[in-house]
């Protein structure tokens, strides 16, 4: 019985976690042809305007395609003082996810059982 209930919530948090994945595709590639259509017919003016009305997430993407080649000095991103000037996106955004995943551990390993205790009571 235990098994099959653990079937059923690994298929439903599957299903949640990628049942947007072919809504999101579609408007990326909807979107990245009506960014790429203005910039050829208009010219460089057109081209400003349509770059202040992106999205964050458009912005990172282009900006992550741009400096997709050039490598990060690690030393300056992880040593003991940092300095991000200079450094490509991708590399900064490696940093912070690292710094989410480091809380998201701290939460979990730690955080998790406590509250665990606390609502339970210790049955060991």
């Amino acid at each position: 019985m235990r098994i099959r209930n653990a079937a059923i919530a690994g298929a439903t948090a599957l299903a949640v976690a990628f049942g947007g994945t072919t809504v999101a595709v579609a408007a990326e590639g909807s979107s990245d042809a009506a960014q790429t259509a203005p910039a050829t017919n208009e010219g460089s003016s057109q081209q400003g305007s349509s770059s202040e009305g992106q999205s964050f997430p458009n912005k990172v993407d282009q900006d992550l395609e741009l400096e997709g080649e050039k490598p990060a000095d690690g030393t300056k991103i992880f040593g003991s003082s940092k300095d991000f000037s200079g450094q490509p996106v991708w590399a900064k955004v490696l940093y912070s996810l690292t710094i989410l995943g480091g809380i998201g551990a701290v939460l979990g390993g730690v955080i998790g059982p406590v509250m665990n205790f606390i609502n339970h009571g210790p049955s060991f």
